[in-house]
């Protein structure tokens, strides 16, 4: 068995650690937990993010198989980095029928049937706002209906 391959990022008081060997991907790191068998991996992609703190640059996303549904996760790592780089590369030799890393982004998230974080900021703040004008009609509603 060869040593497993690892990524590290520190996130200020919190570390991610990433962890590949012969036959599984292990995530630990605040919030971002997962042991996946190699074996059950579906996808992997990168997608950039940006962040006012500058420790990340971009989202590893997986999904897998466990126990008939497809999980996923996305993992903040900061692909700049060469460690980075090369935690990667070494997923893509162990799985490169799960990479999709040589796909744009965006196509690679749709594949997974992922929604990316832009757009789910999108939705959850369209959703926001479409509540606030629905309390607001509803009050308005109610005030004329009570006087």
């Amino acid at each position: 068995m060869d040593e497993p391959i690892t990524y590290t990022l520190s996130f200020g008081v919190t570390k991610l650690n990433l962890m590949l060997s012969d036959d599984k991907f292990v995530s630990r790191g605040s919030m971002q937990n997962v042991d996946i068998p190699l074996s059950s991996l579906r996808y992997f992609c990168v997608s950039p993010v940006t962040n006012s703190v500058n420790t990340y640059d971009s989202e590893l996303i997986v999904s897998w198989d466990e126990a008939g549904k497809i999980k996923s996760k996305k993992i903040y790592v900061r692909q700049s980095d060469q460690s980075c780089q090369d935690f990667l590369r070494a997923l893509q030799q162990k799985r490169p029928d799960a990479s999709l890393l040589h796909l744009n982004p965006k196509d690679a998230q749709k594949q997974m049937g992922i929604t990316s974080t832009n757009k789910l900021a999108w939705i959850i703040a369209l959703a926001i706002v479409g509540v606030i004008i629905l309390i607001v009609v509803i009050a308005g509603l109610w005030g004329t209906l009570g006087s």
